[in-house]
């Protein structure tokens, strides 16, 4: 190939090459008269199930509680977790002013409730080819929760990033599945389940 078609080629193909790959979306719901919620600990509430949150301030360090829980039953999986938690402030991209989207990647959701509104918090981008993470955080969703859901919410994001890495076209039916269980159980009397819920990551 002459030099200049080369050039020209190459051109061509990187940005195509270089795109970023918008994964999915964390939702919530914000229904008359109360404070909007993480889609799981609604469907969860809804469901009649108890939520047991952690007992730390900030939404940081009950992420980092919410992980520990994890530890009982996969210490790799905990690990992992911790350290994209690290991470997580220097990947965000706040987008004031603007109504994230993602692809219809929630699965089945039931809700039975009146007057709520789904809205997209977050969007996660992965692009492992050139190990770049990112999430693009809608402030007006994001300052609307309190410091439990932004932990929950959060910790939604880490789950699906994990899945993401062996199943990409997954929705986050499993995700959610899995944050739920973490508000919930006691790990620690159930271990044997929720291994077994893990191990569909």
């Amino acid at each position: 190939m002459k030099p200049s078609l080369f050039v020209l080629v190459l051109f061509i193909s990187f940005p195509a090459f270089a795109q970023y790959v918008v994964r999915n979306g964390g939702y919530t719901v914000q229904c008359l008269d109360a404070r909007p919620k993480t889609l799981e600990i609604m469907e969860g509430e809804a469901q009649g199930f108890a939520i047991h949150y952690s007992s730390k301030r900030s939404y940081l360090a009950k992420a980092a509680d919410l992980i520990s829980r994890i530890s009982l039953v996969d210490a790799g999986k905990s690990q992992k977790y911790t350290a994209w938690l690290k991470e997580w402030k220097s990947q965000i991209i706040w987008m004031p002013e603007l109504d994230l989207y993602s692809p219809a990647d929630k699965g089945t959701v039931v809700l039975p409730f009146k007057h709520c509104r789904e809205r997209i918090g977050i969007v996660q981008i992965n692009e492992t080819r050139f190990g770049e993470q990112k999430y693009w955080i809608n402030p007006v969703v994001w300052n609307n929760l309190d410091e439990d859901q932004k932990a929950a919410l959060l910790l939604h994001e880490l789950i699906y990033r994990d899945l993401l890495e062996e199943h990409p076209e997954s929705n986050s039916f499993l995700v959610r599945k899995i944050n739920l269980k973490i508000h919930t159980v006691d790990i620690a009397r159930e271990k044997k389940s929720f291994a077994e819920l893990l191990s569909l990551l």
